[in-house]
């Protein structure tokens, strides 16, 4: 996420957008050597919700806060 410009960001459609960031998510997460399911219970949301986050689903944004703050 960090090599797309302000600019870029500016062109991308919500749907691209909410796809990078699951990406991002999805990414760190494997890095970390977690699951869904270990990431989803600590961050205090459904397993399911992580899926659609990573999948660049709309999802609350307080979920997708609560992630990033596990990751």
């Amino acid at each position: 996420m960090n090599d797309i410009s302000n600019n870029e960001w500016r062109a991308m459609s919500d749907k691209s957008i909410m796809e990078t960031i699951g990406r991002f998510i999805q990414s760190h997460r494997l890095n970390q050597n977690k699951s869904q399911n270990q990431v989803a219970k600590t961050a205090g949301i459904s397993r399911s919700t992580l899926s659609l986050l990573e999948r660049g689903e709309k999802v609350r944004i307080d979920s997708l806060i609560q992630v990033l703050r596990v990751l």
